[in-house]
């Protein structure tokens, strides 16, 4: 009698042990399915899944109507006065390569085209077609700045300085991966390279839903 009582108490308790285990399941969000219910295809569950997933984003910035109006009567170049002195524009202002012997790898070379935009919604690209390692001489002995190549693509006002970054009147993206509001920098994408084609856009169409902003398209 007293091996019943004990399996009779044991048996009791396990039922309210199970019963909690059930109401935290209800808790957690897991609802038990009632008796002699049937669950539900496979096929179902998942048609559920894929109506709770977040849609992708879609891009704002598609192509533009083709322009009725007039083309432009010059070409777009970089002339030597919008240059710094280290830059030497070749093949009618379409390629730029700056000097980079005897330390003048050390500097920065800047270069602003001949065109301005007020209104509308442009872009342009570049791409990187060489990459220079020059000699650092026998009488280098502290660790060599990083990194060794960089380049800034951006807009800047017209009396602003040919250095992207420099004041507030520029904006800018680097090939590290930085986005320049004047001095302000933040890390907003991966580094570029050489031989990617780059495109930068501005859009200042008031009609657009990307109204005011620059745009880093690879």
């Amino acid at each position: 009698m007293a091996e019943a009582a004990d399996a009779a108490t044991a048996a009791q308790g396990a039922q309210p042990a199970a019963e909690d285990a059930k109401r935290q399941k209800t808790e957690e969000g897991f609802v038990p399915r009632p008796p002699g219910a049937v669950p539900p295809p496979p096929g179902q569950t998942e048609a559920k899944e894929a109506e709770t997933k977040p849609e992708e984003p879609v891009e704002q910035e598609v192509d533009a109507k083709p322009l009725t109006g007039k083309p432009l009567k010059e070409n777009m170049t970089f002339e030597p006065a919008d240059c710094t002195l280290n830059v030497i524009p070749s093949l009618g202002g379409k390629v730029l390569l700056p000097l980079s012997e005897g330390g003048l790898q050390y500097l920065m070379a800047g270069a602003r085209a001949n065109m301005g935009m007020k209104s509308g919604r442009y872009l342009y690209e570049v791409k990187v077609i060489e990459t220079l390692n020059p000699s650092e001489g026998p009488q280098r002995s502290s660790r060599t700045p990083l990194p060794r190549q960089l380049l800034r693509l951006g807009f800047s006002a017209l009396d602003s300085p040919l250095h992207l970054g420099e004041n507030d009147a520029s904006v800018s993206f680097d090939s590290e991966g930085f986005f320049y509001s004047g001095k302000t920098r933040h890390a907003i994408s991966q580094r570029l390279c050489k031989d990617q084609v780059i495109a930068v856009l501005l859009n200042l169409d008031p009609s657009s839903p990307n109204k005011n902003t620059i745009s880093l398209f690879r």
